[in-house]
């Protein structure tokens, strides 16, 4: 299989959208229904600070699966929620759930040791800030982000691959972790798309109501409705790299096309 050209991102980018236009209500109910059990969880003592990471690869595949519904004529469903729990993967999903704990605590270790003294000021007197220190945290909140990101995109095909190919952690991670590689310059596109049109309509409230209340509920519903095309853009991704998911009788990974 030859390397897909960079333009490809953009496409996966417009199918996604195609996606989420046919039933744009039912995949944002799916992520409401996920946002609900993720702050759920956070009241839990201790663990509940780390369960919403724990619990993405289940998210991401309700999201997945929804997409999938809609592709083949059916209704996406909110119980679409607890497909990941019931499937006989749940056991890898989670697992992989440990590994995005893991990449959000190297994010966070570095945020620390790189803006350990602007955080430190920022506890001691927030009111005054050095403005090298601002610096400084900035510079340390990008480094974060850019691991974090980076993290989430070598293995955003993992849960997939887990869920519909039945494939053990391990061996999604490198087959996500190798295409990602391979087809970095389309993921990269994606990504970078996604980001500037996020950008680029959260201009449009700002400019449009003059309060800034309205503004900011309109930028995060924007946001929320990225958030659920990025999941539609990554099942466009899938579809076109590995076919389209077969959840009945799971299609094995043709080894050569990689």
């Amino acid at each position: 299989m030859e390397k897909l050209p960079a333009r490809v991102g953009w496409h996966w980018v417009k199918q996604g959208f195609a996606v989420f236009r046919k039933q744009p209500g039912a995949l944002m109910a799916i992520l409401f229904s996920c946002m609900f059990v993720s702050l759920l969880s956070t009241i839990l003592p201790v663990v509940g600070v780390l369960l919403p990471a724990l619990l993405a690869p289940m998210f991401s595949i309700a999201l997945l699966q929804g997409c999938a519904d809609i592709d083949n004529g059916k209704r996406a469903m909110p119980n679409l929620l607890v497909a990941g729990f019931k499937s006989p993967m749940s056991k890898q999903l989670l697992l992989l759930g440990v590994v995005y704990v893991a990449v959000v605590g190297v994010a966070f270790l570095a945020l620390q040791l790189l803006g350990a003294d602007a955080i430190a000021q920022i506890n001691e007197n927030p009111g005054k800030l050095d403005p090298k220190m601002v610096s400084g945290l900035q510079g340390a909140a990008f480094t974060a982000s850019l691991i974090y990101m980076g993290g989430w995109m070598l293995t955003c095909l993992a849960a997939p691959l887990i869920y519909w190919q039945k494939m053990a952690l391990g061996k999604a991670l490198f087959f996500s972790v190798v295409t990602v590689v391979r087809e970095i310059k389309a993921f990269a596109v994606m990504m970078v798309s996604l980001y500037a049109l996020c950008q680029l309509m959260g201009v449009i409230p700002l400019l449009l109501f003059g309060s800034p209340q309205l503004a900011f509920a309109a930028i995060f519903s924007i946001i929320l409705m990225l958030i659920v095309v990025m999941h539609c853009s990554l099942y466009a991704a899938y579809r076109q790299i590995f076919g389209p998911p077969q959840t009945a009788a799971p299609a094995t990974v043709d080894l050569n096309k990689l």
